[in-house]
């Protein structure tokens, strides 16, 4: 997906992606009953959470992202395609 955003983006520079924060402290504190419950109806949030999106935008050729806290459960990322 995210090689295909870099390959699709001829006149629009900037990739923005919002999403919850692994590392936040409100996912990190979920009481364990909340979490057993998430996990139950989100199976792949294991991938989703340790996947290192960052890392993967400079992978394939975006510039060095910026991460930035959007709100207390979620974070914004940004990252500019090279001119």
């Amino acid at each position: 997906l995210i090689f295909n955003a870099l390959l699709i983006l001829h006149l629009v520079v900037v990739l923005t992606f919002t999403f919850p924060g692994a590392r936040n402290e409100v996912i990190q504190n979920l009481p364990p009953v909340l979490f057993t419950l998430m996990k139950s109806t989100e199976p792949w949030s294991d991938d989703y959470y340790s996947f290192d999106i960052e890392a993967a935008l400079e992978e394939v050729g975006f510039e060095k992202p910026v991460t930035v806290a959007s709100d207390p459960r979620h974070r914004t990322i940004i990252s500019c395609k090279p001119q």
